[in-house]
């Protein structure tokens, strides 16, 4: 597939090293050396211009793309671009990320419906930022709850500390919860993925993938995770665009406060919402963060739009006893320092994020969903199984005569009418949606020709 790229910011640059290995990648941004970070490591043609700019576009030879992703700081510029290349070329499809909520709700969404900006797919990570968090919110214990099958089924990643599987072999799961089907995906151990068998064993520290029933989630991470009785308290440090969205969904059964920096911000956030109580501050200042009682926060959030700020309150308020600390963390160098100080128990990178509505709408349709994991080093992706005269396809074969690429795991079933762990036997079905965990993502392409030929 012929792609360009907008912007090589963060996304930008990560999803261009992600493409570039299968698709012919063309990488646009105004400053060079960014570009040229970039174009050392992997095999991509770069352009230095402006994106919104005919010549440009030109250049990169959009009428002869399939795609074009604008990932620049500017959701104008975004727009702009897509609209210019339509202009150009009706048939290269265009994604967009769009931050900025009033584009996407009452009459702005109407704008991208009609056509007059035309943007196939709109990524708006502060929307799936706030709704990622709530769905950690919903499942006190999990660090990350990934839904599948039409919400039938998640993928949940615990730290193992605790529960009764820790210590113990995978295969004792079925005789401490004997009525729950689970299957454990991957263990992360020591930043490396594993893909388990029944032999192996659960170790403090690990972090546990697994995959059931929505319904008994909470069971299964009773047993690998010392259970949290669940949130009240809540504090947000940053009342930007997530803090002020997040605090709206929340604040009707939870008890919130926000912590924000700027006063006309605070201003504003007062008048928005109705019972979130609003705080005029810096949020790494211990100060203010004893006076409203962080030690009795059962949930600490900072989520800013500046890295150092959100890695700082987070170590301090842990430090001053949060129970919880979620960190929104862009570049890898504070994810790094997170991981070996260990006080941060769930970071979020938009990029992750990002990247998985991009995988998804970049495949097959027989892909329903894909989530980027581990700085898209991992996938976890949801696709329909579909018969053919090809004599390797899977429909009525069972799981266990299915060749998948090393480290790839083929965790769950799903169907209209239910969810089943997959196990050996387990025979795939006309339509038959494929829950699978893969721990490199360089496979991805090599999964979805194995798994839809």
């Amino acid at each position: 597939m012929n792609i360009v790229i907008l912007g090589a910011g963060q996304v930008g640059s990560e999803l261009s090293a992600i493409l570039a290995s299968d698709h012919d990648v063309t990488l646009i941004d105004l400053k060079q050396e960014k570009l040229q970070k970039i174009s050392d490591h992997h095999d991509l043609k770069t352009i230095c211009g402006n994106a919104c700019y005919p010549k440009t576009l030109e250049q990169a030879e959009i009428e002869k793309a399939d795609l074009a992703i604008a990932m620049t700081q500017y959701d104008e510029v975004n727009m702009v671009a897509c609209q210019m290349i339509k202009h150009i070329s009706k048939k290269t499809k265009t994604m967009a990320r769009i931050r900025a909520t009033q584009y996407l709700g009452g009459k702005g969404s109407e704008i991208f419906e009609a056509g007059d900006y035309t943007i196939d797919v709109v990524i708006s990570p502060e929307n799936l930022i706030t709704d990622f968090i709530k769905r950690i919110i919903e499942v006190p214990g999990a660090n990350k709850v990934l839904d599948f099958g039409n919400g039938q089924a998640s993928m949940v990643s615990v730290k193992a500390k605790g529960g009764l599987i820790t210590g113990h072999k995978i295969s004792e799961l079925k005789n401490i919860i004997p009525n729950v089907d689970v299957r454990v995906a991957a263990i992360n151990r020591n930043e490396n993925l594993i893909i388990p068998k029944g032999e192996d064993t659960i170790n403090k520290g690990d972090e546990v993938f697994f995959i059931s029933a929505k319904k008994d989630i909470k069971k299964v991470i009773s047993t690998i995770y010392q259970y949290d009785k669940g949130y009240k308290n809540i504090m947000i440090a940053g009342g930007g665009r997530i803090g002020r969205r997040l605090a709206n969904s929340l604040e009707s059964k939870y008890r919130v406060k926000i912590i924000e920096a700027d006063k006309d911000r605070c201003i504003y956030l007062n008048e928005k919402l109705e019972n979130s109580l609003i705080l005029h501050g810096d949020s790494s200042d211990s100060e203010l963060l004893e006076e409203e009682n962080i030690d009795n926060m059962d949930l600490f959030c900072a989520l800013t739009n500046n890295d150092e700020a959100n890695v700082m309150s987070s170590l301090l308020a842990k430090k001053l006893g949060a129970k919880k600390i979620v960190s929104l963390v862009n570049k890898q160098n504070y994810l790094d320092l997170i991981k070996e100080n260990e006080e941060v128990d769930i970071t979020i990178a938009p990029t992750d994020i990002a990247i998985g509505v991009v995988l998804k709408n970049l495949s097959k349709k027989e892909l329903v969903t894909a989530h980027s994991l581990k700085r898209g080093q991992a996938e976890a992706i949801e696709i329909i199984a579909k018969s053919s005269q090809n004599p390797d396809n899977i429909v009525g074969k069972d799981i266990g005569d299915i060749s998948t690429p090393e480290g790839t795991v083929i965790a769950a079933i799903s169907n209209n009418k239910n969810i089943k762990i997959a196990h050996h036997d387990l025979k795939i079905e006309e339509n038959d949606h494929l829950i699978v965990f893969l721990s490199d993502s360089s496979k991805f392409e090599e999964v979805e020709r194995r798994l839809t030929k």
